[in-house]
């Protein structure tokens, strides 16, 4: 057996579902411009009926993904599978997957019957079947009453819906969205979420979503592809992700951490440079002496006293609050320890006549469960 086929089977033995529950599966897929890799040889499962978001910041393989499943580009190397048949070099048009686009897509000069209607004319409905799924999906995205009404007379969240609308209205068994939410303002961005999380949920279709936006793909989704650097850096569900970090990206680009460097002492401590102990959740996987980062999210440091009882507490610390960011609901501290670090306190918002100062020393500590050890970053 040569190098390559053992790799190729090693691939497929990583992909989680098994591909008799997947609907899309990537065998070794790989895509490269003149040289340059946009994505790593890479195994992937979609699950039939999920939600996948792919995340991640720009150029880091998320949309070549995308495109790849679509056909809209072909793959270097590796083949890829939609329910369960090889579709690598089957055009875009025979695969029928349903696409939403960011900038909407829709046909300018046809109202918004015609745009919904319009993929079912080109696969020869009859006028019948149109005006009823027409009238189903208008209803879905509520839409009824806007029938004849051009793009240009709508709002963006509502050309927004008749894009949805054109999308499912052949009830495609994979759906695709290309950001579809980037170019509206975040009240409405957070209103079509819950509708497009209610429609996956009404429609169980596969639906594979592409996105920068942290917050929208851990509300959205069942499990998160983080990409980076053209690799899947985490797949796991948007709780995994926030809590069981594989490493400092996944820490630093999901939600706010303080992460901070040191040396495991044994699987419950690890030693920061400069000499502070702290007590952490079970280090498996980790090596004594082995340099790791430790990650604990803000939201989970508690403020006391700086007399109180608890100062044996293994994980605790005096500092100053340097600034203070009030956003509502919640208020976010940066507190300045002696040695230079900053740790980052999250809670809940006080009435301003109880709120901390800057200036104001605080006592921290956070519990040693909430204490994560993590891969640390090479370099």
């Amino acid at each position: 057996m040569n190098a390559s086929t053992q790799e190729r089977r090693n691939i497929m033995k990583m992909i989680s579902p098994t591909p008799d529950d997947a609907m899309i599966v990537f065998d070794g897929v790989s895509k490269s411009y003149n040289g340059a890799v946009a994505l790593h040889e890479t195994a992937l499962a979609v699950r039939r009926g999920e939600f996948l978001s792919l995340l991640g910041p720009s150029g880091s393989g998320k949309s070549t993904i995308l495109n790849i499943i679509a056909g809209a580009i072909a793959p270097s190397s590796g083949r890829i599978f939609l329910n369960g048949a090889d579709v690598s070099t089957v055009p875009p048009r025979e695969r029928q997957l349903g696409m939403v686009f960011q900038n909407y897509a829709l046909l300018p000069h046809l109202n918004v019957y015609d745009n919904i209607a319009f993929p079912l004319r080109i696969r020869g409905a009859s006028n019948a079947e149109i005006k009823q799924k027409v009238g189903d999906a208008l209803e879905r995205v509520s839409l009824v009453g806007y029938e004849k009404r051009k793009p240009r007379e709508m709002s963006g969240g509502q050309q927004q819906r008749v894009g949805i609308a054109r999308c499912i209205v052949y009830s495609p068994s994979v759906i695709l969205m290309d950001e579809p939410l980037g170019a509206l303002d975040k009240k409405l961005r957070d209103q079509l979420q819950g509708e497009i999380k209610k429609l996956h949920r009404d429609l169980g279709t596969t639906l594979v979503y592409v996105t920068h936006d942290q917050e929208e793909a851990l509300n959205l989704s069942d499990r998160v592809c983080l990409m980076n650097g053209g690799r899947i850096a985490q797949l796991g569900t948007p709780d995994e992700l926030y809590f069981e970090p594989v490493d400092e990206f996944v820490a630093d680009f999901v939600g706010e951490s303080n992460l901070f460097a040191g040396v495991l002492r044994d699987d419950y401590q690890v030693e920061l440079d400069g000499g502070w102990l702290l007590r952490v959740r079970s280090a498996q996987g980790f090596l004594p002496g082995e340099r790791v980062k430790v990650m604990v999210r803000p939201e989970k440091v508690e403020v006391a006293a700086p007399g109180d009882a608890s100062d044996a507490h293994p994980n605790r610390c005096v500092g100053t609050v340097n600034q203070i960011s009030f956003v509502g609901g919640m208020t976010r501290f940066e507190v300045r320890l002696a040695d230079g670090r900053t740790v980052l306190v999250k809670g809940i918002s006080d009435r301003a006549a109880d709120r901390i100062e800057v200036g104001a020393s605080l006592a921290l500590r956070w519990a040693a469960h909430n204490t994560v050890v993590i891969k640390a970053n090479q370099g």
